[in-house]
């Protein structure tokens, strides 16, 4: 293809009343150059299609659920296709649309699209909205890969690149095989695969039913998976030739298969974040494909670090296969960095740097295994994160802008009361991190929207954000009273935020007239709680110092607790300066990970589990057996709490105007090197105590910051 093509991916696109408008016709004219007779049509859309080409119909397509999930191919254009000018429409007729409900409400105007290419030898047109819906402009309705559509099958493979046009591939290089069966297992270099055998037998597969539009890409997935791995278990695989890859890190990975052998296969395949989901997981990655002699497959990129791969052909036909394997996602440029004479914190602070890189994606996704919406508590919190360590937060900002520009005012983010605060907190940090005042300012009206919201749901009596449903502070159980608790500790906070942020934005001009409730801290620190509320009470500043610090110094971690929930514990621990203490949480919870041979930081963490660690991590009710994610961008938080407190770089000023430079020696480290990214370029940091236990450091400021205090620990 040309670098035209390669410039212009498939929209989706409608009539611009979306649903209401649920019939129409789609029409394109199209310029042919010079003769082709290489032409094809390929399309997907939400209810039927009769398609017409040059005013004679040459295609009809009866309305099914699957219609979105993959580009087909449409029949019938003539062949050769001839030089002029000619017109593709499309007569749309759509009755079931893209359900909406609390926690995608945001998408409430992507009920409905068609994507659509047609390529040929000089020749690539895409939806767009130059084409006509009924007499006006189509209308744009999201880019490909973004949900409720998500990934389709059936386009080449550089539509990975997707609709933003900045995802990319790199090739996984150190994947090995860990068993096979019935074949021959040759590693190239470069992690390119050969794999040779016999194939025993032709085995019945059939494509997963589609009953329904679901809510978003991972639903639908989850569904197609768990009915093929039933039939798959249906299957007596015994005297199948089979090979298992390990990635040797989980990554967003698709994989190509070339069949270099003369007969037509079969491919079974299965993808997995554990050896133990791998073996025992209904909902495991399971699809299969057919790969001609000669030709090649390429999957869609889905999150794994283990694959298993079934080969199934003619009995007794040789095959010869060869596989490599890619890791998508958005190139971001690391800037922040950290060295230590302790091992276990560099590599801590680059398996949280790896699960943030490979979760930027379409947006800035909780997690590359399960559901792909953009969650608003979740990129708040894998934000921090990605403030210290990339030079580009364009994936940051287009989640921010999809979520408050997508959700009327009515509705809370995601169905979450908090997630609305959680997602206003993060326009605040954002500013504070980054000093840019145009993104906050193209926020405004999202702003104002979402603060009258909040707003409008305070009981002006007691001040209090009167919300009873759909409190969700985290994921251990909570009882009624602690829900409430901490949505008011989240609501104070996000409160003060605000006014922080007017202050440096005036021009902002938010009117907005909150309270502050007043909730004893009795209501957060009650024995039976659990830790999240604790924090929260002692962040939002409900508990008072006293309180707080007696707790901090006699609590010890116990079951059930969240990554998330343990790094507010680390933070507050420093914000004491109880620096130890907050080291030993990062040794037991991140460094327990590793224990277990993480490769990127999960969703879930158990002090007491047993050796099927991925089973034992479901302990909460929203998920049953294997659900928990193994890669969670929530949890690469430590390394803020690493720049902060061990570099001991803090900002004082929105943009890193000004720092303070404070770094503290924890866990035995006596040497730490390490890079912070700010706006103005990074700072470089070096520092080790001597023999006589003294701080000697070495700091590199960026033009345009100042230095306004210095703090040696030793």
């Amino acid at each position: 293809m040309t670098s035209q093509i390669e410039n212009a991916l498939p929209k989706w696109i409608w009539h611009a009343k979306r649903e209401k408008q649920a019939s129409f016709v789609l029409r394109k004219q199209i310029e042919v150059g010079k003769e082709t007779s290489d032409a094809q049509f390929f399309a997907a859309f939400t209810g039927a299609a009769r398609v017409s080409f040059d005013g004679q119909q040459i295609a009809q397509i009866e309305e099914h659920p699957g219609n979105i999930t993959v580009y087909r191919q449409i029949p019938g254009l003539p062949q050769p296709l001839p030089a002029g000018t000619h017109e593709i429409s499309i007569e749309l007729n759509c009755s079931a649309f893209v359900p909406v409900v609390s926690v995608n409400g945001y998408l409430h105007n992507r009920t409905v699209g068609f994507s659509a290419y047609l390529q040929g030898e000089g020749l690539w047109i895409v939806s767009d909205d130059s084409w006509l819906a009924g007499d006006e402009e189509a209308a744009v309705i999201c880019l490909l890969g973004e949900e409720p559509f998500g990934d389709l099958d059936g386009g080449p493979d550089w539509f990975v690149s997707g609709g933003f046009g900045d995802i990319e591939v790199f090739p996984v290089n150190e994947a090995s095989s860990l068993q096979s069966q019935m074949m021959e297992i040759a590693l190239q270099q470069g992690g390119i695969f050969t794999l040779t055998g016999q194939a025993s037998g032709d085995l019945a597969l059939t494509l997963p039913e589609r009953p329904q539009l679901e809510l978003f890409y991972h639903l639908r997935k989850q569904s197609d998976w768990r009915q093929m791995r039933a039939l798959q278990r249906s299957l007596d695989l015994s005297a199948v030739p089979s090979v298992t890859i390990d990635l040797k890190r989980e990554f967003n990975a698709r994989f190509t298969l070339e069949n270099k052998g003369n007969t037509p296969l079969k491919v079974l395949w299965n993808g997995a974040e554990s050896l133990h989901e791998l073996e025992h997981y209904d909902g495991c990655i399971t699809e299969w494909f057919e790969a001609a002699a000669g030709e090649d497959f390429t999957t869609l990129p889905e999150g794994m670090k283990y694959v298993r791969l079934y080969v199934i052909g003619a009995r007794s036909d040789a095959f010869k296969l060869q596989l490599s394997f890619e890791s998508a996602h958005v190139n971001v440029s690391q800037v922040g960095q950290f060295q230590a004479d302790l091992p276990l914190m560099p590599q801590i602070y680059e398996t949280a740097a790896h699960t943030s890189r490979i979760c930027h994606q379409i947006g800035l996704w909780d997690g590359i295994k399960r559901d792909r919406l953009n969650w608003t508590f979740d990129f708040y919190l894998a934000a921090k994160s990605c403030y210290v360590l990339w030079d580009d937060f364009s994936v940051l900002k287009r989640a921010v802008r999809e979520l408050g520009t997508g959700t009327p005012y009515g509705m809370w983010m995601n169905g979450i009361a908090e997630y609305t605060l959680w997602w206003i907190k993060t326009v605040c940090e954002y500013y504070f991190h980054t000093g840019d005042k145009t993104f906050v300012l193209e926020m405004q009206a999202a702003l104002q929207r979402h603060v009258a919201w909040v707003e409008a749901n305070i009981d002006q009596s007691t001040g209090r954000l009167d919300v009873s449903d759909g409190i969700l502070i985290e994921w251990v159980p909570f009882s009624d009273e602690e829900k409430q608790a901490g949505l008011q500790a989240i609501y104070r906070m996000t409160h003060e935020d605000l006014g922080r942020l007017l202050k440096e934005i005036p021009e902002l001009a938010l009117e907005y007239h909150w309270k502050v409730p007043d909730v004893k801290e009795e209501a957060f620190m009650e024995p039976s709680n659990t830790l999240a509320v604790k924090i929260l009470g002692i962040e939002s500043g409900y508990v008072s110092k006293e309180t707080a610090l007696h707790f901090l110094q006699t609590y010890e971690l116990k079951d059930p607790f969240t990554p998330l929930s343990a790094y507010s514990l680390m933070e507050s621990y420093s914000r004491y300066g109880l620096h130890d203490k907050a080291y030993e949480i990062l040794e037991i919870v991140w460094g327990g990970m590793l224990k277990e041979g993480a490769t990127t930081f999960w969703e879930a963490f158990n002090l007491d589990s047993d050796t099927n660690f991925h089973d034992g991590l479901t302990t909460f009710t929203a998920y049953d057996s294997y659900r928990m994610s193994l890669c969670h961008a929530w949890s690469s938080t430590p390394v803020k709490w690493m720049s902060e407190t061990v570099l001991g770089i803090h900002s004082l000023e929105p943009g890193f105007n000004s720092v303070r430079f404070d770094p503290v020696p924890v866990g035995g480290i006596r040497e730490c090197e390490g890079m912070v990214n700010t706006p103005h370029g990074p700072i470089q940091v070096k520092w080790k105590l001597d023999e006589n236990g003294r701080l000697d450091a070495n700091l590199h400021l960026p033009e345009g910051i100042v230095l306004q205090d210095s703090v040696m620990h030793s």
